[in-house]
């Protein structure tokens, strides 16, 4: 085995499937509330407020989970100075014709792909951009008198029918395009044990193999004290904004009370 991912990303992509999974289960009832299927859920948590909590809950934590990523991605790129390797790039481009052109049987072989495929890097900037637009929209969501203040009542029904969209593309991303690359087409388990077989290696990342057998293994820069001194404050800045804007958001209610006709 070939060590490829390192626990922090195992333990990420753990929270992520979980989260995402959770979210789903307690938020496609609320988006089908006549369904029976749907009913049968929300019995299973208990009530539609329980059920909500738990969706309330599970998307805080990939809130977090996104401000993390990007504090983690200024550190690895900025000061340990990791090659970008999920940048989709020209290479990509090429690849993607090979691979169009081997599906109709116009090459023998297959793109020869390095850390990362064009699959892999789309997938994953799907993601990012999926969670910063799920969290943006649940927030609108949640606190609709807040942002009604900025905002007009269109806004925030757009914002409902995005959220609802997006979550509906990203489950049937899962189901179909993650699931075939990766559990159908090759049934790859590195990121739950963090390391690839050799010869799964060499069939799917050749280029990057051939790097390793070599010894041209990424160095992480020195950590530099300035940069460091630096990284620490930007991250209590996002922090401390991040916890203003939510205690920001909390001033109002979240819904307007009801007020009894006379």
């Amino acid at each position: 085995m070939i060590r490829r991912f390192q626990r922090h990303h195992i333990v990420g992509h753990l929270i992520m499937l979980l989260t995402f999974t959770g979210l789903v289960i307690t938020g496609f009832p609320q988006m089908f509330p006549a369904a029976g299927w749907a009913h049968g859920v929300v019995l299973l948590f208990g009530g539609v407020s329980r059920m909500r909590f738990v969706h309330h809950l599970l998307g805080t934590i990939m809130a977090i989970q996104l401000v993390y990523h990007f504090l983690e991605l200024l550190w690895f790129q900025w000061i340990r100075k990791y090659p970008w390797t999920m940048i989709p790039t020209l290479q990509d481009v090429k690849d993607f014709r090979q691979q169009i052109f081997y599906n109709f049987g116009l090459v023998s072989h297959e793109p020869q792909y390095d850390r990362y495929s064009w699959p892999e890097k789309l997938e994953y900037l799907s993601l990012v951009w999926g969670t910063f637009l799920m969290v943006a929209t649940g927030l609108i969501m949640l606190f609709p008198i807040r942002f009604a203040e900025f905002f007009p009542g269109q806004f925030i029904l757009a914002a409902k029918a995005a959220h609802g969209g997006e979550a509906t593309l990203a489950a049937l991303a899962i189901l179909t395009w993650h699931s075939y690359f990766v559990h159908w087409k090759h049934f790859n388990t590195s990121m739950f044990t963090g390391g690839l077989s050799r010869e799964q290696y060499i069939e799917e990342h050749p280029k990057e193999f051939a790097r390793l057998w070599g010894g041209d293994t990424p160095e992480p820069a020195e950590i530099n004290t300035k940069k460091f001194a630096a990284f620490v404050a930007i991250a209590v800045v996002v922090v401390l904004a991040c916890v203003a804007f939510v205690v920001w958001l909390r001033a109002v209610p979240t819904v307007l009370p009801t007020i009894r006709p006379s």
